[in-house]
Order: structure tokens, then sequence, then C-alpha cells
């Protein structure tokens, strides 16, 4: 409650802004509020941060942002809850956060879905991703802004074994975030999904509440899963991506000019997120491994294995609101399109 009690304080500072309709351009020196749930150290906060920095170099100042990591402004829930009644301005998180809001947009992480990171950006650019798009500004006044943050492939990451077939991970506790996607993911397989906060998740691990999580390839080494879950499967089981969300209301109240500056800041700060996740890896798989880490790469006929099924679970997933009707198939058919 203090964290949403302190975000509203901020706000009311710029609620004269939001709420006085589109401008040419805005004074100089008023505040704005973004927050993201990633810990100050980690390259998507460091990006987030550079994002804030080149809009107030761009503007002048004029667009202040101020970037809260960490999860300070509250959970995914409250800070897009936040950012869609207008207390928070931006939220820089994983794409599929906005699941919160439109269940469909959970797509973006459905486990083995995905062939790799050109297939996912194939959809995002379809008439499907625009349709959520549309649904999430429309409907609850959210804009994406931005889209092209890219991590690396989830692994999956357990306390005793690999994970080289679908029995590996039958009944087996697993960590997992409240979104329902990443539920459902878990209940595809065959395992138990258990709902941990994402910073409460090396605790679990250790005390043995749980004895699988999952995690992007280039954030094993902050948190130090592999302390507690050294084995560590390259299954790329999803292809994580984040976003920037921004409250439409806000948006609409910047100039044609500003938007402009915003977006391409926020595309600016993607690349270099994309960039640092990728360049650091080799270096911080070395790192994991001299720690105790150990990688096996997935074999590609037992990733099938588990793409059936979710291939499998698709008329239940449509049922539970996760995809509409139809969805699975075209995106099975943009797997190859060029």
């Amino acid at each position: 409650m203090f964290r949403i009690a302190a975000a509203w304080c901020m706000t009311l500072m710029v609620g004269l802004t939001v709420l006085s309709g589109p401008q040419e351009a805005l004074a100089e020196g008023q505040k704005f509020i973004s927050g993201g749930m990633g810990a100050a150290a980690t390259h998507d906060a460091k990006a987030a941060a550079a994002f804030a920095d080149i809009v107030r170099d761009k503007t002048d100042g004029r667009i202040d942002i101020t970037h809260y990591p960490g999860g300070q402004l509250g959970n995914g829930q409250e800070q897009m809850e936040a950012v869609s009644i207008g207390t928070q301005h931006f939220f820089i998180s994983a794409g599929s956060q906005a699941s919160r809001l439109v269940k469909a947009f959970g797509i973006i992480d459905s486990a083995f879905l995905f062939k790799d990171f050109d297939h996912l950006i194939r959809f995002m650019n379809s008439d499907m991703g625009q349709d959520l798009n549309d649904q999430l500004a429309g409907e609850f006044g959210v804009r994406v802004v931005s889209a092209n943050w890219f991590g690396l492939p989830r692994y999956l990451m357990h306390r005793d074994k690999f994970i080289e077939s679908l029995d590996d991970v039958a009944g087996v506790r697993t960590r997992t975030a409240s979104v329902p996607m990443f539920v459902k993911n878990y209940e595809n397989m065959g395992a138990i999904p258990v709902k941990i906060a994402y910073g409460e998740q090396y605790l679990a691990l250790s005390q043995g509440v749980v004895d699988m999580t999952e995690s992007a390839a280039n954030r094993i080494l902050g948190t130090k899963l592999y302390e507690v879950a050294p084995y560590i499967t390259e299954a790329d089981m999803m292809f994580p991506q984040n976003s920037v969300f921004v409250n439409e209301a806000f948006w609409n109240t910047l100039s044609p000019e500003d938007q402009k500056i915003v977006k391409e800041a926020a595309d600016e700060a993607g690349l270099l997120y994309s960039t640092w996740s990728r360049d650091a890896f080799e270096s911080e798989k070395q790192e994991i491994i001299a720690n105790g880490g150990k990688f096996k790469a997935m074999p590609e006929d037992v990733r099938e294995q588990f793409a059936k099924k979710t291939a499998d679970n698709v008329d239940e997933m449509v049922a539970e609101g996760l995809f509409p009707a139809g969805w699975f198939e075209k995106i099975v058919e943009l797997r190859e399109a060029e």
C-alpha cells in the first residue's frame, strides 16, 4: 500500500499535465515516473535508465523521467494497473505483463510455441499482435511504445538433474510467476506450478519448496539461481521480450514531436538491452560454470515432445481465454514464413 501511495503522490505533481489534453510542448522540469521489476544491476534496469536519460537529453529536460527498478513501485499486477489508471506513466517489463489486463498477451510466453526470436517477431508484427495492442490501448488505456527489448531464451533449471524428457518434469514442483500463461505452461508439461514471487525463488529452491524454475539465460548470473538449481537445461522454451508501456492519456498530452522522441528513445534503449544481453552472456556462462553451474542443450526431438504437449492442450487454453480461437494454427503457420 505504501508503494502505491508513493506512486500516487509522485503522480499528483504532474496530474494537471495529464488531464489538460494535448500540448505543443511540455513545460520544463515536469516529472514523470517509470517502474520495472529487474534489480538496478540488471541489463533491463540499466537500459530503462538509459531510456530516461535519452528522453531527458533530447527534450532539454521537458520530459524528465525517473525510473524505479526492482519492483519499488509494486509487483507486475500493481504496476500494470497503475499505468492503466494513470498513477504511473511508464512500466518497462516483460511484454506478457500485459496479460494481466488482456489475457491473450500471455501468448508471448507460451512455452515451446515459438521456434526462435524471428518467429516471435513475425507474430508481434502480424494482425494478431496489432489486435492485442489495440485492445490494450482501447479497453485499458495502456499503449505499447516499444517492443524491441529482447533478452536470451529461457532455460529450465533444476536442483538435481537435467531435463531430458517429459518424465523429468512430471509431478515436479516448479516455481512460476502468477501470470496465467506461466501457470498453464507447467500444467501442460505435467509439472506442478507453485506461485512464488520472482525475488523469493532462490530461497524456495534452497529450502526445497520447489525443485525447478526457469530463467532467461541473461538473468542467471545476476540472480545466482545456479547456486541452488545448478542443472541448467538449454531448453529455449520461450523467447523473452520486454515492452515499454505508457499510459494512453499521458501519451496523448505529448506533442507529435515529443511522441516521436519518446518512441525513438525507447527503441534505442531496446537495442542497447538486446546487445548487452547477447554480448555479455558467454563470459557470464563461464563464470556460472566456474561456480558450479552445469549446462546441457535440450535435443530438438525432446523440444518437439514438449511442443506437442502445448498443441494437445490448445482447446483447453482457448476455453480459458489464453488463446483466441484459431490463433494457435495461425502462429504455427508463421514458423517458416519469411
